[in-house]
């Protein structure tokens, strides 16, 4: 996926080519670029992708481009390097004119002109949700929190020595710590 930007600048400062595309040209892959906020269009350069995979036993590179409407995190202030102004007439700024272009949007539009999907499905849907997203996170809240241990688990089956250092950090700063880790199950909980 290529959303326009690296972290705290735009992609054209990030790369001195068009893009992700040219390096897989450059790599001798095939290579597909799509516009990512076209989900037809993406699942057709994924399944295109699939098959020379599958046929050719060959990786594909597919740049999807799109949009990122957020900060990349929560410190980052994309407003350093956004675009003040919209790259067409007639919107407030570069943000509205591509959520207007969003993903969700577009093939919504696309449902509702087929007749799959009225505003009113799209209402009770929202609220049906609602409630689901409202109920999980209310589980969620009583499950409990995982005991720190499964930090380390799932990924090797044997714990390389850096991760049994950091695995021994954790353990040493929440014993020195335990007001801070009172609501975690300890390590010994595993």
């Amino acid at each position: 996926r290529n959303n326009g930007y690296a972290i705290s600048t735009n992609a054209s400062e990030q790369y001195s080519s068009d893009g992700v595309a040219p390096r897989g040209f450059a790599y001798g892959m095939p290579t597909i670029r799509v516009d990512g906020n076209d989900l037809l269009a993406v699942y057709a350069a994924t399944a295109a992708a699939r098959a020379i995979g599958a046929e050719q036993g060959r990786p594909t590179l597919v740049e999807a481009m799109t949009y990122r409407v957020g900060a990349h995190s929560t410190s980052d202030d994309d407003s350093k390097y956004r675009e003040p102004s919209a790259p067409e007439e007639g919107w407030d700024d570069e943000r509205s004119y591509w959520e207007a272009r969003s993903p969700i949007v577009r093939f919504g539009r696309y449902l509702h002109q087929r007749g799959c999907f009225s505003g009113a499905d799209e209402e009770r849907m929202r609220r049906a949700l609602r409630k689901e997203a409202i109920a999980a996170l209310s589980a969620a809240e009583e499950a409990g929190r995982p005991s720190p241990h499964h930090l380390f688990t799932d990924v090797w089956d044997v714990e390389p020595p850096a991760l049994q250092q950091q695995r021994a950090a954790l353990q040493e700063h929440m014993a020195r710590h335990p007001a801070a880790y009172d609501k975690f199950p300890s390590f010994s909980g595993q």
